[in-house]
C-alpha cells in the first residue's frame, strides 16, 4: 500500500500525456459498487462507505469508485504513459481536472489502450491542504484528529530511517496480476511532527482478486 501511495504522490508532480474524449458507453467486465450518498459514521469509527463518499478535491466533491464514462460535465482526465511508470495493460494513472484546473491524481482499473473510457477510478491520494478525504486534511490534521475521526488504525508502518509513519485502515487483499491494489481501505501518512502529509483511499473490485 505504501508503494501505491508514494507512486500516486510522485505522479502529482509529473508530466501528463494523452487525453480523454467522448463519453460513450463503457464495457466493464464487473459490477461497479453503487454510489453512496455522503454520510458520516460514529466518531472514532472507520466506515469505508462513509470515507469513499466524502472526498473533496480543491472544493469539488468526488466519490469512489467511479466509471470514467460517468464523470460529470467539467471533469477531465489526462492519462500517464504506462511505460514511464511500469504499469501493465489494465492498470492506469491519470491527472484529474475540473474546468481546466488540476485537481489531483487517480488510479484506474480496466484501463486498456484505446479503451480508456471503459476505465474505473478506484484510488485517489491527496497531499495539499485544499483537499481532504473524510475531513482528514494534509498539512493540517494531526494524529489525534485522525484517531478522533476514524479511530485507531488496523496496522501501522513505522520506521526511523527513512522516517515512515503510516496508519492503515480497512481491507487489503494485496496487488493483483495487473499491479492493481485490491482493497477497501485508507492509508494516512504523517510527517515527523505527527501532521498528515498524505491521505490515500482505495476502493477497488475485490472479486477480481478472488478469481485469480
Amino acid at each position: 500500500m505504501r508503494k501505491l501511495s508514494l507512486l500516486l504522490a510522485g505522479a502529482l508532480l509529473c508530466t501528463m500525456v494523452g487525453c480523454l474524449e467522448g463519453s460513450g458507453g463503457a464495457d466493464i467486465p464487473f459490477e461497479v459498487a453503487p454510489k453512496v450518498e455522503p454520510h458520516t459514521a460514529e466518531a472514532g469509527t472507520f466506515d469505508v462507505d462513509a470515507v469513499r463518499s466524502m472526498i473533496n478535491i480543491k472544493g469539488q466533491h468526488f466519490d469512489l469508485p467511479l466509471p470514467v464514462s460517468e464523470i460529470a460535465d467539467g471533469w477531465e482526465l489526462k492519462y500517464y504513459d504506462r511505460k514511464d511508470y511500469g504499469l501493465k495493460e489494465g492498470n492506469g494513472l491519470a491527472t484529474l481536472y475540473y474546468n481546466g484546473a488540476e485537481m489531483g491524481t487517480v488510479s484506474l482499473e480496466n484501463c486498456y489502450s484505446g479503451k480508456e473510457n471503459n476505465s474505473v477510478m478506484y484510488s485517489v491520494a491527496v497531499t495539499t491542504s485544499d483537499s481532504d478525504i473524510y475531513d482528514i486534511i494534509p498539512m493540517v490534521s494531526t494524529i489525534g484528529d485522525v484517531e478522533q475521526l476514524i479511530g485507531k488504525p488496523d496496522s501501522i508502518d513505522s520506521t526511523e530511517r527513512p522516517y515512515v509513519n503510516i496508519y492503515h485502515y480497512g481491507i487489503s487483499l494485496g496487488i493483483d496480476g495487473q499491479g492493481i491494489e485490491r482493497g477497501h481501505n485508507i492509508a494516512v501518512s504523517f510527517d515527523e511532527s505527527g501532521i498528515v502529509d498524505l491521505v490515500s483511499i482505495t476502493y477497488s473490485d475485490l472479486t477480481q482478486q478472488e478469481k485469480e
